[in-house]
């Protein structure tokens, strides 16, 4: 029995450390190419931002689908959006705009309200 424990201790360390190890990489992907913050002209509105190029395609879908991971990330970190959220715009960052971290798509991203509460008569 003790050889048996000897041997399956190591493997699920392993097994745990590289599921944190993965986690990890997720995060320094989300963080490295996107962000997410409150919008400076209307505080009902969140922006989305994501890089694109060779690794993320700004038309590729498995690289909106990635995108879309991160959003969720963001999302579910800062507690918003709880019952769901809605993207109400995409659009390349124009070259003349504000772009402190040199994103290149911006998403208007709106919580959408919790389904009303029946009212029992």
């Amino acid at each position: 029995m003790k050889i048996v424990a000897a041997v399956i201790s190591p493997i699920l360390f392993c097994v745990s450390a590289c599921a944190l190890e993965e986690k990890s990489r997720g995060d320094y992907e989300r963080h490295s190419n996107s962000q997410l913050e409150i919008s400076r002209t209307d505080d009902s509105m969140l922006v989305f931002e994501a890089k694109t190029g060779a690794a993320f395609p700004e038309s590729s879908r498995s690289a909106e689908a990635k995108r879309m991971e991160w959003l969720q990330s963001w999302l579910s970190r800062g507690g918003y959006c709880p019952d769901g959220h809605e993207i109400v715009s995409r659009r390349k960052v124009d070259p003349g705009e504000i772009n402190f971290y040199d994103m290149d798509l911006r998403y208007e991203v709106r919580c959408t309200d919790p389904p009303p509460v029946p009212v029992e008569e």
